[in-house]
């Protein structure tokens, strides 16, 4: 113990060692040693633990060996009455187990002397009972000899299981002799270890205040040199060298620093000053964009379809009068969304996720119109990454939902997107709780038939259409069904089988 500490005070004296290391090898020279110290515990207290179900075993044994001896007695009396084959086996398997028991417990008892006598005459009298037995059951006539014989055996009966319980109590003498014995090792065993824990603990403490105030009276000494660095006294001495090499090296870095700071202020200032020409020039950079992008913007804006315009200028303009900006910024912000998709992706397909993000912009727009009316929820379910479909196939038939199927509804409106991703197919379903479509009109659409007879039942089912005849362009199949019940609702569902086309360019 006296070693181990001071080979700590080498570590804390030695010159240009990290912290860290110095930390790490204490501790690691700490843990070995406890580790060993509580190793050597549990190796004794197992060896406890053996010896106490060693001794509950041979104890086990030693009573069955008396119980069988007991038993084979009686067995014995049977087969010499009745001499029939079920007795003779009885009796053949009490003398297999008394032997068996014999063997067993044979090395543990012969640790013993005294108990090893016992073991020993007790062995003897099986051997001799054997002879006897064999006599008797040999023997077919009933004489003087006979009747010796028979009371020679009921005596070494006897003699036996008292040989048996003096074996019995002689062990556990010796074993319990034995356990005290190991019991008080174990205590002053114990008493070593927490010693060594204690005298430990107590160096581990040393070590900790020792190291502690070191480092601190080091961090004061930077600490004060910043102090006067801040308030501006570029004057000061420079650092010396510090043992710790952490330390030492953050005391070099200040000295440098102190060095540079003037020159750092002076390339802050050169900084600053083209820091402001380019914001500048962001600045007229940010003006042309945005005359740019509302020039865009304009463009798109003649494009978009006026009625679905025309509502949502409508909805901005009322938002504007009641809020302060910050729902009308969010209604502008879907809007750029849904006309820079609509730019941005005409001709190839788009990552779903992408089209699920511009859904969600629409569905903004169209919460803030229908506030009280209809409510929108959109689930996914699966892995949605690098599948790509055809651009604004989910968005028309939502819009067909609020425009056709809730347009008549005052409150309690409902909308549900659903996109679940199967092994080989992903499924978009969109479910409304609106008037329905009647069985007529949904053949029809279906088949693809357009009402020209009627102008709002001619927009009533384009969308539809131009979704089902660009699924059936891209992909050569019909993948769109409806499902509708009149004043319950519509459910239309579109299955995008995967490993189909994935680009269009």
């Amino acid at each position: 113990m006296i070693i181990i500490f001071s080979r700590i005070i080498d570590f804390i004296k030695k010159p240009k060692r990290s912290i860290r290391s110095r930390i790490i090898s204490i501790f690691i020279i700490i843990i070995i040693i406890l580790n060993i110290v509580f190793f050597l515990s549990f190796i004794r207290r197992d060896r406890e633990i053996e010896i106490y179900q060693n001794n509950v075993d041979v104890n086990f044994k030693l009573n069955q060996l008396s119980l069988q001896i007991t038993e084979n007695s009686r067995h014995f009396d049977l087969l010499f009455q009745e001499r029939n084959e079920e007795n003779r086996e009885l009796y053949q398997n009490s003398r297999s187990e008394i032997e068996t028991l014999m063997s067993e417990i044979e090395p543990e008892i012969s640790r013993d002397q005294k108990s090893k006598t016992f073991y020993r005459n007790l062995s003897n009298m099986l051997g001799y009972h054997d002879q006897l037995a064999s006599d008797l059951l040999n023997s077919t006539v009933l004489n003087q000899s006979t009747y010796q014989k028979l009371t020679d055996i009921d005596t070494l009966y006897s003699y036996m299981n008292s040989h048996t319980q003096n074996l019995i109590n002689s062990y556990l003498a010796y074993h319990s002799s034995n356990y005290v014995n190991l019991l008080v090792d174990t205590q002053n065993r114990s008493k070593t270890i927490y010693a060594v824990v204690i005298l430990i603990s107590v160096a581990v403490f040393i070590f900790a205040v020792l190291m502690a105030n070191n480092i601190l009276n080091t961090i004061e000494k930077l600490s004060s040199s910043a102090r006067y660095l801040s308030l501006g006294h570029w004057e000061i001495e420079d650092i010396e060298e510090i043992n710790y090499r952490e330390l030492n090296i953050l005391g070099q870095t200040f000295n440098l620093m102190k060095k540079n700071i003037r020159k750092y202020i002076k390339e802050l200032k050169e900084k600053s000053e083209l820091e402001n020409k380019l914001n500048q020039e962001k600045m007229e950079n940010i003006e042309k964009e945005r005359l740019l992008k509302e020039s865009q913007l304009l463009n798109l804006q003649m494009q978009m379809d006026p009625h679905f315009l025309f509502n949502t200028l409508n909805t901005v303009s009322r938002t504007a009068m009641f809020e302060n900006a910050a729902e009308t910024q969010n209604l502008i912000i879907a809007i750029s969304k849904i006309m820079r998709y609509n730019l941005d992706h005409k001709g190839k397909l788009v990552e779903l996720k992408k089209e699920i993000e511009v859904l969600k912009a629409y569905l903004t727009i169209q919460e803030t119109r229908f506030k009280e009316q209809m409510d929108f929820e959109i689930n996914t379910d699966g892995e949605l990454e690098n599948i790509k479909i055809p651009p604004m196939i989910i968005q028309p038939i939502v819009e067909n939902s609020i425009i056709h199927g809730l347009a008549d509804t005052d409150s309690e409106g409902k909308v549900l997107i659903e996109i679940e991703r199967f092994e080989e197919k992903v499924e978009i379903r969109v479910k409304d709780n609106g008037v329905g479509i009647k069985s007529k009109k949904l053949k029809e659409i279906l088949e693809e038939k357009e009402q020209k007879s009627n102008k709002n039942k001619e927009r009533e089912s384009l969308g539809i259409l131009n979704v089902i005849k660009r699924l059936k362009l891209h992909y050569g199949q019909n993948l769109l069904r409806i499902n509708s019940i009149i004043n319950e609702g519509t459910e239309v569902i579109i299955e995008i089988l995967l490993g189909d086309k994935t680009d269009n360019n």
